[in-house]
């Protein structure tokens, strides 16, 4: 979001008044940046407050444009770099800021891609999924299900095992471990989804290690533009009244 003033206001006519206009650019370019350092303070401070254990990557995104005497206009964003594949934090929050269905994940996209995960589904995590700090699935349990089924891009990544029915975290004499599965339909009390069959010494067992449903509709949650704008507009008002009264004493007016 971009903050641009209008200058035309008392505090500008006093330095008008003054003989001091040449300093209108000077105090408008200092207030345009106090007034974005506290939105980016506020609009952090609120993705911390209402969105659960978000990765730090998402906590520190919220960046600030400072002015400049030749453009009298500061912004406040999300960082435009992204990650390794290009997804910025502002794509990951889109459905969180402005409404509306979330954007499928990597892990998402790749087991779409292989046929796995039909169109139009999303993945939650089972109770046999590996949660990491941040409530996320574990990056490791992921490549290792992506893997497993063989949903790498061909080109250039060797990670796809060569045999998905092969046993996974075998004791010593072979006689332990698990597989996993896919479940495209229902079947009892199982939903759609990957599993993990485990294997015992006197028998197995079913574990749901991520269950496809409907793609979620968020409702908006961060008003991220509001949030810049109670914060940062008061802000330019009150810094903009400090450096016009800060001058004119200098000047011993």
């Amino acid at each position: 979001m971009k903050i641009s003033v209008d200058t035309r206001g008392l505090d500008a006519l006093k330095l008008k008044l003054a003989g001091l206009q040449r300093k209108i650019p000077v105090i408008t370019k200092a207030a345009l940046n106090d007034a974005a350092y506290l939105g980016m303070q506020k609009t952090s401070a609120a993705v911390a407050s209402v969105f659960d254990r978000p990765t730090p990557w998402i906590s520190k995104a919220v960046r600030y444009t400072k002015a400049t005497p030749q453009k009298l206009e500061a912004s406040i964003d999300f960082e435009q770099w992204g990650n390794k594949t290009a997804v910025t934090a502002a794509m990951v929050l889109a459905a969180e800021i402005v409404g509306g269905k979330r954007r499928l994940k990597r892990h998402e996209i790749a087991l779409q891609r292989a046929g796995i995960l039909p169109p139009g589904m999303a993945i939650v995590p089972g109770p046999a999924a590996s949660i990491d700090q941040y409530g996320n699935m574990s990056a490791g349990q992921i490549v290792q299900i992506i893997s497993y089924f063989k949903a790498f891009p061909e080109q250039g990544y060797r990670a796809n095992m060569r045999d998905n029915g092969k046993r996974l975290a075998r004791d010593k004499n072979g006689s332990k471990g698990f597989v996993y599965f896919l479940l495209r339909k229902p079947h009892g009390k199982l939903i759609p989804g990957i599993y993990q069959r485990i294997t015992f010494a006197h028998g197995s067992a079913v574990k749901p290690v991520m269950y496809f449903v409907r793609i979620p509709t968020y409702k908006k949650r961060l008003d991220f533009y509001a949030i810049v704008e109670r914060s940062a507009r008061p802000e330019f008002n009150r810094a903009f009244a400090q450096y016009t009264a800060q001058f004119l004493r200098e000047a011993g007016l």
